[in-house]
C-alpha cells in the first residue's frame, strides 16, 4: 500500500490495532475500509458484515459506489448471481484476497460485476477481500479504482492478505462482545411480519415488524413507501426468489433465512416465504432468534469443528462420555479430547459452563 517497507509495516500496525479496538462490527469495518481506500489510493469501496452461517449480508457499507440504482443491482441481483458463490469459494479455498482480473481469468469484461456495476460508474480494477475466523466468513470488502488506472499490485494484495485474519478476528469478537452485553436483557418477543410486492416494495407491515427493523438500523423517512429497506430484508427476499427457481430445487444453502445482530445485542432471525395470493408476495417474518439459530451462531463464533459441535451437543443433553462414545462410534479418549478442545475454544472449564455459553447465551 504505502511505498517502502517501513511505512507499510507502520500502516499495518495501525490497522491491526484498529481491528482489536473493541468497536462494533459495522463501525470497525467502515473504519478499516476508509483507511484502506486512502492507503491504496482507491476511488471507491463496498463492504459488508455477513451472517457466518449463510454468508448473506447483514449490514452494507459503501464509499462512492453510486446510489439506490447501484444498491439495487448489487443487493437484489449481483450478490446472488455472482458474488455469493465467489465469496463462498474464496472462503472454502482459504483465499482471503483476490483481484478481479484474477477472478475473471485475466479479462475483467467477462465479469458480471464489472459489466453491470463497475463500468457504469467509471470503475474498472477491483480487489476483493473475505474476512474469516474459525472457518466462517464474517465480512467482505471490495476496493475499486477508476478505469485507466493500473491494477492493484501484488504488494498491495499481500498487504490486505496480512491484515485479513486480524479483521476477521475483530469482526467475530465484535459479535461475541455484543452477545455478552445482551445477557439479562428482556423485551417483547412478538414477531413482526413484512409483506413485499413483486417489485420489492412494502405492501403491508405490522408494528412489531417496524420495531424489529429499527432494532437492525435506522429507518429513513418514508421507508415503507420505497425500496430503501435494510440490506438484511433485501437479502432474504433475494434468497427467496433464487431458492424458488426450478434449477435450485433442493439446494439447502439457498434457504431464505438470515440471522442479524440487533442494537440490543440479541440475535434476530429473518425468514422468507410466499403468500398464497396472486401474484405471490414475499412474506418476511422477523423476530428473536430461537435456540437452534443462536446455537448455530455460537458454534461458528467459537470455531468448533463439526465433531466438536456434536460432542458438545450430546454433553449438553446430559450424555456421559461412554454414551457419547457409543452414539458417535468413537473412543472415550477421543470424546474427552474433543471436549477439551471445545473448552479451550469457548474459554470454559466444565461441561456446565460449556452448555451455558453455547446453548443459553444470547437467547
Amino acid at each position: 500500500m504505502s511505498p517502502g517497507g517501513v511505512k507499510q509495516d507502520l500502516a499495518l500496525s495501525e490497522l491491526k490495532r484498529l481491528c482489536h479496538s473493541g468497536r462494533g462490527g459495522p463501525e470497525l469495518l467502515r473504519a478499516v475500509a476508509e483507511r484502506l481506500r486512502q492507503l491504496s489510493r482507491s476511488e471507491a469501496y463496498c463492504a459488508s458484515t455477513v451472517d457466518p452461517g449463510s454468508a448473506l449480508i447483514t449490514h452494507a457499507l459503501t464509499g462512492e459506489m453510486g446510489g439506490e440504482r447501484e444498491a439495487a443491482v448489487f443487493l437484489d441481483h449481483l450478490y446472488f448471481e455472482h458474488d455469493l458463490d465467489q465469496i463462498r469459494r474464496m472462503t472454502r479455498e482459504r483465499r482471503p484476497v483476490a483481484r478481479l482480473s484474477e477472478l475473471s481469468g485475466g479479462d475483467i469484461t467477462r465479469s458480471p460485476r464489472y459489466r453491470e456495476m463497475l463500468r457504469p460508474l467509471g470503475l474498472a480494477h477491483e480487489m476483493r477481500a473475505v474476512f474469516t475466523a474459525g472457518g466462517h466468513v464474517w465480512g467482505t470488502l471490495d476496493l475499486s479504482r477508476e478505469a485507466g488506472r493500473p491494477d492493484f499490485e501484488p504488494r498491495e494484495v499481500a498487504f490486505v492478505r496480512r491484515l485479513a485474519p486480524h479483521l476477521g478476528a475483530g469482526l467475530k469478537a465484535a459479535a461475541l462482545r455484543s452477545q455478552a452485553l445482551a445477557e439479562g436483557r428482556t423485551g417483547t418477543d412478538v414477531p413482526g411480519v413484512l409483506v413485499l410486492d413483486h417489485r420489492g416494495r412494502v405492501a403491508h407491515y405490522t408494528a412489531a415488524a417496524e420495531r424489529w427493523l429499527e432494532e437492525i438500523e435506522d429507518l429513513k423517512p418514508g421507508w415503507s413507501e420505497s425500496q430503501d429497506l435494510p440490506p438484511a430484508v433485501r437479502m432474504v427476499a433475494g434468497a427467496l426468489r433464487r431458492a424458488l427457481r426450478p434449477e435450485n430445487a433442493g439446494d439447502l444453502d439457498l434457504l431464505p433465512r438470515l440471522n442479524v445482530r440487533a442494537r440490543s445485542g440479541r440475535w434476530l432471525s429473518l425468514y422468507g416465504s410466499l403468500s398464497e395470493g396472486l401474484p405471490a408476495e414475499a412474506v418476511i417474518v422477523i423476530g428473536p432468534a430461537g435456540p437452534g439459530e443462536v446455537v448455530r451462531f455460537n458454534m461458528a463464533a467459537y470455531g468448533l469443528t463439526p465433531r466438536e459441535a456434536e460432542v458438545a451437543t450430546l454433553a449438553a443433553q446430559g450424555a456421559s462420555t461412554r454414551e457419547i462414545s457409543a452414539s458417535l462410534y468413537i473412543s472415550g479418549y477421543t470424546v474427552q479430547n474433543h471436549l477439551r478442545n471445545a473448552f479451550e475454544k469457548v474459554g470454559v472449564k466444565s461441561r456446565r459452563e460449556l452448555t451455558r455459553r453455547l446453548f443459553l447465551d444470547g437467547l
